[in-house]
């Protein structure tokens, strides 16, 4: 093989997205070496989107990801609702 590919390859295993620059210019995927402690719905060991705990050193969930957080923020919001609409049914009884 080229030795261009090996080194792509040897990037790509080593876990890094630019592999066609010097070495030392090479950067991670941005969630690599992420963790729960790292996400913005992490609080006090809990998740919040899945409402359980979690070390703060547990890989990151599809949460994490900026693309899917407004459905993270949706399952938030729902799960709020929820809770409300029980402590109002609880009240008035």
């Amino acid at each position: 093989m080229d030795s261009w590919i090996l080194r792509l390859k040897a990037g790509y295993d080593a876990g890094y997205y630019k592999t066609e620059a010097a070495e030392g210019k090479q950067e991670a995927f941005p969630w690599q070496g992420k963790v729960c402690k790292d996400c913005p719905f992490w609080l006090n060991s809990v998740c919040r989107v899945d409402a359980v705990q979690r070390s703060p050193h547990a890989h990151t969930c599809s949460y994490f990801d900026p693309w899917n957080r407004d459905a993270a923020k949706q399952v938030i919001a729902e799960r709020m609702r929820q809770a409300r609409r029980a402590w109002w049914d609880q009240m008035g009884r």
